[in-house]
């Protein structure tokens, strides 16, 4: 019986030893032994950092998630893994001045880039977003004043009233109602600004309403010389979009902005993707949205 006692109590020994042994390997590596727990060489126990806003974010990570249009030419558009346009080299540009250089670009739609912002799927939207009250988003910007205006072929129509009886593209756009509102002109349904560009090059429309560089993104890849009539029938000022009260990351991004105007950057933009359409984009800088 003695005999077995101190088996029992040399192999008790043994196993505390192990016991102790796995502690210390599991210390040294950071592993979390406790119950309910996730552990393994993989687990880190200490709590991610929480940032307090977007700007916080990228000057502690360097790496920001930017919402675009994936589907737009010239503007913000998908090829493959990659994204490229106009928005595309601003939202690059503002991410820097934010301090993150590491920038992954994820497509929004319309209709999901509030939310996108709401769940944190993305730190900001750069999408052809107009500046509109939501109490789910705080507008930074505006880094481009953009207008509803109409498209045409190089030629006859040089202002909006040479429009009348004519036949315009009717795509799903408020432009539409905008140039409506100002001239008798007969729309044409289309689903799609690629079918309004077919149509406009084969004749079927004489006009395709829109926003002026988003027509511009279209009219560009064309081999035909096409016009932005200036009609300017509204303003629309594209904002970035960040989620609601986060103030901080908001005149930062204005900040940013307002130099991109200031060292031509913004010019240089406007040039390099809309510079083979007869188009005059706005060169100064516009009035910032106040940052509440």
């Amino acid at each position: 019986r003695r005999r077995r006692r101190v088996m029992w109590w040399v192999a008790s020994a043994v196993v505390l030893s192990m016991l102790a042994a796995l502690a210390a390997v599991a210390f040294l590596n950071g592993w979390t032994l406790a119950l309910g727990q996730d552990s393994g060489p993989g687990a880190d126990p200490r709590p991610l950092p929480s940032y307090t806003g977007v700007a916080e974010k990228a000057a502690g990570t360097g790496r920001l998630v930017i919402g675009v249009k994936g589907d737009l030419p010239g503007v913000g558009l998908r090829r493959g893994g990659t994204f490229e346009g106009f928005d595309i080299d601003v939202a690059r540009h503002l991410a820097e001045g934010l301090g993150a250089r590491d920038v992954e670009f994820v497509a929004v739609s319309p209709a999901g880039r509030a939310r996108a912002l709401a769940e944190g799927k993305v730190d900001l939207v750069v999408a052809t977003y107009s500046i509109v009250e939501d109490p789910q988003v705080t507008f930074a910007g505006p880094y481009y004043l953009a207008h509803q205006d109409v498209l045409v072929h190089k030629g006859p129509i040089d202002s909006i009233r040479d429009l009348k009886g004519k036949r315009i593209c009717g795509v799903n756009s408020p432009s539409v109602g905008a140039v409506q509102d100002r001239v008798d002109v007969h729309p044409v349904p289309a689903s799609n600004y690629a079918e309004c560009m077919n149509m406009l090059l084969n004749g079927t429309v004489d006009a395709v309403p829109g926003d002026d560089v988003i027509l511009a993104g279209f009219a560009g890849r064309e081999n035909v010389r096409f016009r932005v009539l200036g009609a300017k029938l509204t303003d629309e000022r594209y904002g970035v979009g960040l989620r609601a009260g986060d103030v901080r990351t908001c005149k930062a991004l204005s900040g940013v902005v307002a130099d991109l105007y200031r060292t031509g950057v913004i010019k240089k933009l406007l040039a390099k993707h809309f510079g083979n359409v007869d188009f005059r984009p706005e060169a100064k800088v516009p009035a910032m949205e106040a940052c509440a």
